[in-house]
């Protein structure tokens, strides 16, 4: 007869495809961050492990470039892997998915704009010595300090 009872869903997630697709993500993260201690810092940011399965490493970056510099990079790697984390490992592939290359961009253009520089308008400045007129001595200073700015930025 079958088992008609409620299972927790911690179970079920454990011990479930969605858990072993878990754990497995985990174990490729961490093998990712041993990899990425083993490189050179400029290697270790541009790739991250893809796949481990039957002794073969899978390694991917975002260029051929990087793939190159991987390459002379992977029999030390695969030394240190061997006496530290792996030491069935066989083999190290090192593959071009151009999709990472387009992610380390975006993100890099989004840093890139987060650091740049918000400008107040001339009306917007204008705004504030209004403000600051019927504002206490001490933020009328700091608005002022804020008006004043905006209109050294647009000068320039």
């Amino acid at each position: 007869m079958r088992d008609h009872r409620p299972k927790a869903a911690q179970d079920l997630l454990e011990n479930g495809l969605t858990g072993q697709v878990r754990q497995r993500a985990m174990v490729l993260s961490q093998l990712s961050q041993q990899v990425k201690a083993l490189l050179p810092p400029a290697s270790a940011q541009h790739c991250r492990v893809a796949n481990y399965r039957d002794g073969i490493l899978i390694l991917e970056c975002g260029s051929s470039s990087w793939a190159t510099r991987l390459n002379y990079d992977r029999h030390t790697l695969m030394s240190a892997l061997r006496r530290d984390t792996l030491p069935s490992l066989m083999t190290i592939e090192i593959k071009v998915n151009p999709e990472l290359a387009r992610r380390e961009q975006a993100e890099a253009e989004k840093i890139e704009k987060a650091k740049e520089w918000r400008t107040v308008s001339p009306a917007a400045a204008e705004c504030l010595r209004m403000i600051a007129q019927s504002a206490p001595e001490k933020v009328k200073k700091k608005l002022e300090a804020i008006a004043e700015l905006a209109e050294r930025n647009r000068s320039k």
